[in-house]
């Protein structure tokens, strides 16, 4: 039950309306409380995320990461079966979500995205050795995409966690945009 109801969806008409038929969930239903001009800047900011050329696994992969470390099992059960279509296994998955960060399954340079990710989370900043390492692994832009994902699934992580908003009846399949 969430801490205050959420959007009804037989109310809405028109963008609001539009913007549910594309990704009918809860997480939505909780965003068309705001205004118009912000109801709508999470999914853009998701669909550019998706468009952008990071390596569509580690994208996957770094979502996994922030849910985990946040504690968001909503960001889990959305992403999991995306992670999965894009390559990472089982053994992979569990290695993503575990602090300790085993590099018995996962390729050496993810690790050290990992590890960006986990400073990103834990304050406003990231050492210099660890922008040094990732910055051999990552150009520019994927570098900054990389933040931009964080901080964006962090944001979407407070939402869904301060308004206690439960999980959907099954994951969205991704094949839209939202």
């Amino acid at each position: 039950m969430t801490r205050i109801p959420l959007v009804d969806p037989a109310t809405l008409t028109g963008r609001r309306k539009a913007q549910f038929d594309r990704f009918p969930s809860n997480l939505t239903r909780a965003l068309l409380l705001l205004d118009d001009s912000l109801a709508g800047q999470l999914p853009e900011t998701a669909n550019a995320l998706r468009a952008s050329p990071l390596d569509p696994a580690w994208r996957e992969g770094v979502i996994l990461r922030v849910a985990a470390r946040q504690r968001s099992a909503y960001e889990r059960f959305q992403h999991l079966s995306q992670a999965r279509q894009h390559g990472w296994t089982t053994a992979q998955v569990d290695a993503i979500e575990d602090e300790r960060i085993s590099d018995d399954v996962l390729p050496q340079d993810f690790i050290t995205v990992l590890r960006f990710v986990d400073e990103i989370i834990d304050g406003s900043t990231v050492s210099d050795s660890t922008f040094t390492a990732v910055h051999h692994v990552l150009d520019d832009r994927d570098l900054l995409t990389v933040v931009v994902l964080v901080g964006h699934y962090m944001g979407v992580a407070r939402v869904l966690g301060v308004l206690q908003v439960p999980l959907d009846g099954e994951p969205d399949p991704w094949t839209t945009e939202h």
